[in-house]
């Protein structure tokens, strides 16, 4: 029995290694020559490279779209700013102020005024009253 045995163990590390010895990959992807692993990482670095740069134009893109809407805004602002100036300047008239004064409050004009100065007062008729002219 023990020589049964010692062959047995034999033919099965014979069996063992010839298994290994035969065994073939049938893949080509992680069988490849180092010229070819040197050529397949840098078509990943060009790939990388290009998506890289292509998620950099679309950001620059839409930075573009943000600032021609901005600059739109301010031409609209701007433009609505002077449109309340010219209200406000109008609203301001000294014509309309004295207008306003007379009709609705029924104020008049004076007839002298009295300047005040550290020294002296004076006072200063005036004889006709005038309008405010704009």
């Amino acid at each position: 029995m023990l020589a049964r045995k010692a062959a047995v163990g034999r033919v099965k590390s014979d069996v063992l290694v010839g298994v290994q010895g035969k065994r073939e990959s049938k893949s080509i992807v992680f069988d490849l020559s180092p010229t070819l692993k040197t050529i397949v990482q840098w078509i990943a670095v060009v790939v990388g490279f290009l998506f890289v740069a292509m998620i950099m134009n679309a950001y620059i893109t839409k930075l573009g779209y943000e600032v021609v809407k901005t600059q739109a805004a301010i031409v609209q602002l701007t433009k609505d700013n002077d449109t309340l100036s010219v209200e406000v300047a109008s609203l301001k008239s000294p014509v309309r102020v004295q207008k306003i004064a007379a009709e609705t409050l029924g104020m008049v004009l004076p007839d002298s005024f009295v300047y005040s100065t550290k020294s002296t007062t004076t006072e200063r008729n005036v004889q006709t009253k005038q309008q405010i002219i704009d």
